[in-house]
């Protein structure tokens, strides 16, 4: 079931390719038809009927949106469907064995605990007596600390 998401349409395929066109083009500081089309293997007229909802673009054309500027910029369009694009790295189902055996098995609780939106002393009780808080620090700083390191590389 795909909850209550907009009945699809020709024209809210398009409106959603607009959008992301057009988003692309003012978040990638100004692109023009022709740098997407060079982007995408396409032409600039097929890409600004895409973007002034007159035409479509192929989904060879979306896919290499996707790979260009990433997965989470095929959002619009998916949210036709109810669903939002990540990374296939982010994903870690495959393999958990990475994640600090404390945190893994203290998510339930803690999704229990604070799905509600509050987090109260009592919450904060039952995650100190389950020895998670300290683990949960613990590995916020580790991701700090890098995240800083790489943001300080890449400059």
């Amino acid at each position: 079931m795909l909850g209550k998401t907009p009945r699809l349409t020709q024209n809210s395929y398009r409106e959603a390719v607009s959008a992301t066109l057009i988003d692309l083009a003012r978040a990638e500081g100004g692109l023009t038809d022709q740098d997407m089309a060079d982007l995408l293997g396409n032409s600039a007229a097929s890409v600004g009927n895409a973007r002034n909802k007159k035409g479509d673009l192929s989904a060879v054309a979306m896919l290499s949106i996707g790979k260009a500027f990433g997965p989470e910029s095929l959002n619009t369009i998916l949210s036709l469907i109810g669903a939002k694009a990540v990374p296939a790295a982010a994903l870690c189902c495959d393999n958990v064995g990475h994640i600090p055996l404390k945190i893994a098995e203290a998510l339930p609780l803690l999704i229990a605990l604070l799905s509600d939106g509050v987090c109260c002393d009592s919450d904060v009780r039952k995650l100190e007596s389950a020895g998670v808080i300290d683990e949960f620090i613990k590995a916020a700083s580790v991701l700090e600390r890098r995240r800083n390191e790489v943001r300080l590389r890449a400059v």
